[in-house]
């Protein structure tokens, strides 16, 4: 279908958000230029296939990462905010609470994993 062939056109976007999502200043223009597409058609091909946005998507994965860094429990907030690519802690702290409900302060005191 239409459809599936233009996400396969992202998927360039996709991998590359998957190893970038560390730098803070990742933005649409350099997500589109990895698909050589322009930055309007590249969010339009990316809502469509994603129903959100590619700055919501990127949201997800940090904070995904970040709830394996903080289930790890090795690294302090202010680490985990800055290693998934959060400008700062208190953004981070905010972000964190609207995806999950939970500070990051207490979602390691419910899903640390205790090493033996």
């Amino acid at each position: 279908s239409a459809q599936s062939s233009s996400c396969k056109v992202i998927m360039p976007a996709i991998k590359y958000l998957e190893t970038n999502y560390q730098n803070p200043n990742l933005t649409n223009a350099e997500l589109a230029k990895q698909c050589r597409i322009s930055e309007v058609y590249f969010r339009r091909i990316f809502t469509s296939c994603y129903n959100m946005t590619p700055r919501q998507f990127l949201i997800d994965i940090r904070i995904n990462k970040a709830k394996q860094l903080l289930s790890e429990g090795a690294l302090k907030i202010n680490a985990v905010a800055i290693k998934c690519g959060f400008s700062n802690q208190y953004h981070f702290c905010r972000v964190f609470k609207e995806k999950t409900g939970l500070t990051p302060t207490e979602y390691v005191k419910q899903n640390r994993i205790y090493k033996i």
